[in-house]
């Protein structure tokens, strides 16, 4: 019998189209995280008068209010990007479009989340004694459009499983009930937004492998009529209890020894010591008075930074492209070798500065290179977005986040089996 799981060719996990949004978003998003650190939208000094008490005249509150509008404008314009995406996403959604009640559904509970958005911000900034800050409109804006997300995203998840008033009640609770507390709370909305991505890539993901197994049953299915004939054959039924199970398109596998799982699993655990030891040498240190922080910025840092190394070619391992991708790998790891080596050799800040830029350079260039069906275009947007969060999301939080990184894809080796 003839493999039926080529029937039909596998689809891109995401369209074109949602992609280069999605990428504009984060390119945005990073833009309105990046100019603030070059002395942009920084506020003049506000005027004293002769006592040496600070004066905030009109002119200097207008001021401030019109830089802050301009602060928020790039995470407003990445909301609304990755929203169109989202939307693009939710339009093609296959093998399982929706219907016409629940796209009307999911239509109303984001147009309802965006107004309880509006109605809460504007309660809790101007009520009485409840001031959180300035809220222009563009901050209004990207709130409003991340809980609409939420709430959109939660209803047509939810809506094959339940009925329609309990979608309209977890989309609630999706979107004005925890999507916007959390950014009243202080959260970014681009974090809700890229939540919202996330759970629509999930979808995609489950979308795809439903529609290899559709193709596979409808291989099977007409192999077994071109063999047998369909003469009297009634509706055929399967997965019920006493039935045969379902059949299902088989998974993709590669041969996977013994030495490379276990160089795998070592490697992760090599990164995650590395991570935790650097860490806990860094808070006793500090306990003890050595050290004046615990060491984010500077040879802290840079010792930390040393974990990423082993964590490249472990997933450089899972992915099976370790022979393909030796080279940029190699030259990837000197890069973060180097840099770590000339901040603990040099702790200044115009050496971390330039440290800081090599790792994420080498970052982008060793991701764009590990998927090796990668188009030109989607190793740019891959390397382009794994320097940017090299850059706006390990390099703040002292590259910890490498620790949990680690223990996600030790785990998945461990789960690996050995194949011949």
């Amino acid at each position: 019998m003839t493999d039926p799981s080529t029937a039909a060719p596998r689809r891109p996990l995401l369209p074109t189209p949602v992609a280069l949004l999605w990428f504009a978003s984060a390119v945005s998003w990073a833009t309105g995280r990046l100019l603030p650190q070059f002395g942009a939208f920084s506020l003049p000094d506000p005027p004293a008068d002769l006592g040496g008490s600070v004066v905030f005249d009109a002119q200097w509150l207008a001021e401030a209010q019109r830089l802050s509008a301009l602060q928020s404008l790039p995470t407003t314009l990445a909301v609304v990007l990755a929203a169109i995406g989202l939307a693009v996403l939710w339009m093609r959604r296959e093998p399982d479009p929706l219907d016409r009640v629940a796209a009307l559904s999911a239509s109303v509970m984001a147009v309802a989340g965006a107004l309880s958005a509006v109605a809460v911000l504007a309660l809790v900034a101007a009520g009485p004694d409840r001031p959180i800050g300035l809220v222009d409109i563009p901050v209004g804006t990207g709130a409003a459009l991340a809980t609409a997300a939420a709430a959109a995203s939660t209803a047509v998840l939810i809506r094959p499983y339940v009925d329609v008033m309990a979608a309209h009640v977890w989309a609630g609770i999706g979107g004005a009930g925890i999507a916007l507390p959390f950014m009243v709370a202080g959260v970014s909305p681009m974090f809700i937004m890229a939540g919202a991505m996330l759970l629509a890539t999930l979808d995609r993901v489950h979308g795809l492998r439903v529609e290899t197994d559709l193709a596979f049953r409808h291989a099977l299915e007409a192999e077994r009529i071109a063999q047998e004939g369909d003469a009297g054959r009634g509706i055929g039924v399967s997965g019920l209890p006493g039935r045969p199970p379902t059949p299902r398109a088989p998974r993709p596998t590669l041969p996977w020894s013994a030495r490379e799982r276990s160089l795998t699993i070592w490697l992760g655990v090599a990164a995650i010591v590395i991570v935790a030891l650097v860490w806990a040498v860094g808070a006793t240190l500090g306990e003890l008075g050595f050290l004046p922080v615990l060491g984010l910025i500077g040879p802290g840092y840079a010792a930390v930074a040393f974990g990423v190394v082993p964590l490249l070619w472990q997933v450089s391992l899972l992915l099976r492209v370790v022979s393909t991708a030796r080279y940029p790998l190699t030259v990837a790891s000197g890069m973060l070798i180097a840099a770590s080596l000339a901040v603990i050799t040099a702790p200044v800040p115009q050496v971390y500065l330039g440290a800081v830029i090599v790792q994420s350079l080498a970052i982008g260039y060793a991701a764009a290179l590990l998927v090796p069906r990668a188009t030109a275009l989607g190793r740019v947007m891959l390397g382009t977005t794994a320097a940017l969060a090299w850059l706006l999301v390990l390099v703040p939080t002292g590259a910890l986040p490498l620790a949990f990184i680690g223990v996600i894809t030790t785990l998945i080796a461990l789960r690996r089996k050995v194949r011949a």
